[in-house]
């Protein structure tokens, strides 16, 4: 599959070695710009922190205005708030110590335009009112940069706790909690992206989700839709085959007898397609081990609200290891 590429405008801004005399002209051909990509690439790599900052406040910049009233004090735009939340679930800080991270951080606020750190309680209201459907605005010009068509899409969900007590205090106390956010999500098996998220307070059972999130899909025209057992119900597949005219590769429960679409998956069943699912696994364990799979908020909307930016902070974080491929 080929991948598009995305340079943000800040990636040569912040470059030490972008000089255009060196071009010998004002405006440096493509030519010069990959290959000015090429010998900046190692230096960017040495510091990944910096790198996501860039692009998640590019991607900011292009999706959010600069600010939400004409009668704000104009001293932060939205698109650095958003990047210092995105930073936080990026470092798995509180609201305290990010804003005390970026006191001490000049590169970071160089980057966002700041002179100083916003207060704890600007990014906790800022992110209050952030509408949910900016997040998934936010996913989807991201897709549309690196997809344009799906072979494989998988699918698959996956619990987010706000229990922060120790495991085995809570067993001994008995004192475990039960309730967590379900976060279902699709991805592209190629690229990794997510393709579209869902969450819900749990415990919520995977087909829940499955119906909105595969028509979500319609668009990519995938070949195949991939998904575990929990998935094998015959309206789950009438739409795979019928309304998205994709091949449904779910694995059959015992004793099957009814539905023709289930009964059919037995003789076109292609295991080797069906064990490229573990990629939408690999993705949940990317999310968990650097954005956390412990939220901090306590209301069930910003609950929801937090487990999808940690989504669209993954597609921030994979989209930066696409363009270096």
């Amino acid at each position: 599959m080929k991948v598009k590429t995305f340079i943000p405008r800040a990636y040569f801004c912040n470059s030490l070695q972008l000089n255009l005399s060196e071009f010998g002209s004002e405006n440096p051909t493509e030519k010069c710009i990959k290959r000015l990509m090429k010998d900046t690439k190692s230096e960017f790599n040495k510091n990944h922190v910096k790198l996501f900052v860039i692009y998640a406040y590019e991607y900011a910049q292009i999706m959010l205005k600069d600010y939400s009233s004409k009668f704000s004090k104009h001293t932060y735009t939205n698109a650095a708030k958003f990047t210092i939340l995105a930073l936080k679930n990026y470092l798995n800080l509180t609201y305290r110590k990010i804003c005390d991270l970026l006191d001490l951080s000049g590169d970071i606020c160089k980057i966002l335009k700041i002179s100083k750190a916003p207060h704890y309680s600007t990014l906790q209201k800022f992110f209050k009112k952030l509408p949910t459907k900016i997040l998934h605005n936010f996913n989807d010009y991201i897709v549309n940069i690196f997809v344009n068509k799906c072979e494989i899409i998988a699918l698959d969900g996956s619990g987010f706790t706000s229990d922060h007590a120790d495991k085995y205090y809570a067993i001994i106390r008995k004192k475990e909690r039960k309730s967590y956010i379900k976060c279902h999500i699709a991805i592209d098996v190629d690229s990794r992206l997510i393709l579209h998220f869902q969450t819900q307070r749990g415990p919520r059972h995977d087909t829940k989700f499955a119906d909105a999130s595969i028509r979500k899909m319609k668009r990519f025209k995938s070949h195949y839709i991939v998904c575990d057992k929990a998935y094998d119900t015959e309206n789950i597949r009438t739409i795979i085959n019928e309304e998205i005219n994709a091949f449904d590769i779910i694995p059959n429960k015992t004793n099957v007898k009814t539905g023709y679409f289930r009964k059919r998956s037995r003789y076109v069943f292609r295991k080797p397609i069906y064990n490229r699912r573990n990629n939408v696994e690999s993705v949940f364990s990317v999310i968990k081990r650097h954005f956390s799979g412990i939220n901090s908020s306590r209301s069930t909307k910003l609950l929801n609200k937090e487990t999808k930016l940690k989504c669209l902070s993954y597609n921030i974080y994979r989209s930066i290891q696409l363009n270096q491929i």
